[in-house]
């Protein structure tokens, strides 16, 4: 660069570069003042095309604004493409922001507001920037200046004009807009409205709204993920900043503000003048697992119990939305400001308690929060017997109820518990059960069966025992490894059973229903049952995780991600329902989709084998071999060594040309086969991979005589297509009416 600019420039040192260009602080040979040189990469210039950036660079010198960096010369050399600001001696906002993380409201508001009018000049001026991102943000003079052009994109607002090629991906992927992380030709001014919300999303959060691993995976999270509420980052940022942020950052471009003074108007007056005008018109809430502080920490299960039984009491009341259970209680342990709480679950009020337990004495007090500004709303304190404990829990729901309508603008019903039994030790031991089942270990479903039979010992005519039983002897046939009717037959008869007590139970429902479907292969009679545990309680998640299920099984691919979606939004959290989405969109085809979720699911719990399974699944069917391999292992790691999770790595092994790895895996399955339980799905798994035919459809076979669920996804399952044409196949496809 010095050969090439020696007659103008004196090149100083690099001040950094970036994927497109080199920038170079030098000295203005002519005018004695210091100047940023950005020097276009050849490869670059190749692609865009040398006349094209140079007409761009001519029609970004009209910008003539304050909050503009202008631009004082350009050229080219030797085909070296480049242009020349001023240097901004005053750093970068990605500088300011590597130093800070979180800067404050007033600072985050008047850069947003500086940077804004000159993006709204350049918006006016008929053009669209494609690049706002704190590197591009410079302060001059302690004021915030819009930098770099090079990928400015002109138009009429049609589309009639594109100077860079609008049809290559160019950008930085944390700060794209949907439209423009899919390759969209035509983006309008929506799409820098969407980068600006990202540049100040992370100034106050210290973060930008969504990252990935990777370039790709971020843009797939542009397009498919909704970032985490600000103030779960940042709980004392105003409520309505967050909501102008949320709709600034709407995935469809029309719902986003149209201009950008309309989000810097929504950023300033509700930011800092209108914060108590938007209280929202439903009322929200979100009931913390309360806290056991009692001397015996064995009394935990009556604290969760306590929670879960408000969870169900407010969930029926009219009027009001209660976060759901698995959420809430993945904050167990971890203490968060309540405004924070009040962003992750979109809550207006958080109400939080403690129990403790002396003999057959209780004392519960408890406190209703306002997430907007944390101030508290209600507070009491509760002494009663152990035997009280159900009418204490009414009136803790009434009370709750009327502490909210006085603050509220919604008409709240009253809360209508629903009461199985009057049994307090039948009760006792019902909590313990269903505290020892919501660990899902091999541990915690013996132990949760145990107690859930005690119930029943004490109250024959408990419906939510015998619906926990169902629940427990459904998860020993996954986490315990044993046949098939060893656990599914006993967890259909409980379900009817308790159904026959209560037909009203919506957990029993759906708890026959998944017998009907992965055991029994009665599709109607599944489908009947799930859409009767829906009905009974439409926000039950895992009824619609579960439907998602039967309905991919059925090929209704659609249907069923979308039942998938909708329990994610209602229990965000679960990470059962992440890979619930995995799976559906795997079934789906949809392999980018299916990924996503199961790194989300990864994310949220990495210590749960299956996620790992169903992403190294979507990575065979792309091709990526090697990465599903480091995958697999993975969770082969954390299953202990079981049979199905290294029968899936074998399958990978095959499928990647390694068959004395894949064979080795087959061996490890037979030794083990001859003395404990090994399901024929491992075997027809590993074979597939092998691509030896007959043998996968022997032990398909011997899958079908079992009732193996694996079966059930065979019209769905892509790893079984080599199978598609064989006569046996087909006849197993029809004798499981699929």
């Amino acid at each position: 660069m010095d050969a090439v600019l020696t007659d103008r420039y004196t090149i100083e040192r690099e001040l950094g570069r970036g994927g497109m260009a080199t920038v170079y602080l030098a000295e203005d040979r002519k005018h004695d003042r210091k100047v940023a040189i950005k020097v276009l990469r050849p490869t670059v210039a190749g692609v865009l095309g040398a006349e094209r950036f140079l007409r761009e660079v001519r029609i970004n010198a009209q910008l003539a604004h304050p909050h503009i960096v202008p631009l004082i010369d350009s050229g080219a050399v030797d085909d070296t493409l480049f242009f020349v600001t001023p240097y901004a001696p005053g750093g970068s906002l990605q500088d300011r922001l590597a130093r800070e993380r979180q800067l404050p409201v007033k600072d985050a508001l008047r850069i947003a507001r500086e940077v804004g009018s000159g993006l709204d000049y350049v918006h006016r001026s008929g053009y669209v920037h494609r690049d706002v991102k704190p590197a591009n943000i410079l302060f001059a003079d302690g004021h915030a200046v819009l930098a770099d052009f090079g990928i400015v994109r002109v138009g009429d607002g049609t589309g009639a004009e594109v100077i860079t090629d609008a049809g290559i991906v160019i950008g930085t992927p944390e700060y794209m807009s949907p439209e423009q992380a899919s390759g969209d030709r035509y983006l309008e001014r929506p799409s820098d409205i969407y980068a600006l919300a990202c540049v100040v999303y992370e100034m106050l959060a210290g973060t930008p709204p969504l990252t990935g691993d990777s370039a790709r995976v971020t843009m797939a999270k542009q397009v498919m993920e909704t970032p985490r509420p600000l103030r779960a980052l940042r709980p004392d940022a105003p409520a309505t900043i967050e909501r102008a942020l949320a709709q600034a950052l709407a995935k469809d471009p029309r719902h986003r503000y149209a201009t950008v003074p309309a989000f810097l108007d929504a950023l300033e007056t509700e930011g800092l003048e209108g914060e108590h005008f938007f209280a929202p018109r439903t009322r929200s809430i979100a009931v913390l697992p309360f806290v056991n502080v009692s001397a015996d920490p064995e009394n935990e299960f009556l604290s969760d119990g306590i929670t879960d039984e408000l969870i169900t009491a407010l969930a029926k009341v009219e009027g009001l939305r209660v976060a759901a259970r698995t959420s809430v209680f993945a904050l167990k342990g971890k203490p968060q400001d309540v405004r924070a709480i009040g962003s992750l679950f979109g809550v207006s009020e958080v109400l939080e308690g403690t129990v403790r337990r002396a003999g057959d004495r209780l004392r519960i007090t408890a406190q209703l929060t306002s997430t907007q500004d944390g101030r508290a709303l209600w507070s009491q304190r509760y002494d009663r017997e152990l035997v009280d404990v159900f009418a204490l829990q009414d009136e803790l729901a009434r009370t709750i109820v009327d502490a909210l309508r006085a603050t509220s603008l919604a008409t709240l019903s009253d809360p209508v518990p629903a009461r199985y039994t009057t049994n307090v030790k039948a009760y006792g031991f019902y909590l313990k059960g269903r505290y020892a089942w919501n660990k899902r270990t091999q541990d915690g479903v013996r132990e949760a069966i145990q107690f859930f039979e005690q119930a029943i010992a004490e109250d024959r005519n408990y419906p939510l025992a015998y619906a926990g039983l169902s629940d427990s002897y459904a998860l020993h046939v996954d986490y315990r490894s044993v046949p098939v009717h060893a656990g599914l037959e006993r967890a259909k008869a409980y379900a009817r059973k308790a159904i026959a007590l209560d037909d009203t139970v919506a957990e029993a429902h759906a708890s026959l229903a998944w017998c009907l479907f992965i055991y029994d292969w009665d599709w109607a009679g599944a489908d009947r049952e799930f859409r009767r545990a829906i009905e009974l309680d439409p926000r039950y998640a895992s009824a619609h995780q579960w439907y998602a299920m039967l309905l991919a099984s059925r090929m209704q691919l659609e249907e069923s991600t979308a039942e998938a979606q909708r329990a994610i939004e209602l229990d965000g959290t679960s990470v059962s329902g992440r890979r619930t989405a995995a799976w559906a969109n795997y079934y789906a085809r949809r392999y980018d989709q299916a990924r996503f979720h199961a790194e989300r699911a990864v994310a949220m719990n990495p210590t749960a084998e299956e996620s790992y399974r169903v992403l190294g699944l979507a990575l065979v069917q792309q091709g990526e071999m090697v990465e599903a391999e480091r995958v697999l292992r993975e969770g082969v790691e954390l299953s202990g060594d079981s049979a199905y999770p290294r029968s899936v790595l074998g399958y990978a092994l095959a499928r990647a040309g390694k068959r004395s790895e894949a064979t080795e895996v087959l061996g490890t399955l037979e030794r083990e086969a001859n003395g404990a339980y090994v399901s024929p799905v491992a075997f027809a798994t590993v074979y597939l991979g092998l691509g030896e035919i007959e043998r996968t459809l022997e032990w398909a076979e011997r899958a079908y005589e079992e009732r193996r669920g694996w079966l059930t996804y065979l019209k769905a399952n892509p790893m079984v297509d080599p199978l598609r044409r064989e006569a046996r196949f087909e006849t197993l496809v029809r004798e499981m009416k699929l």
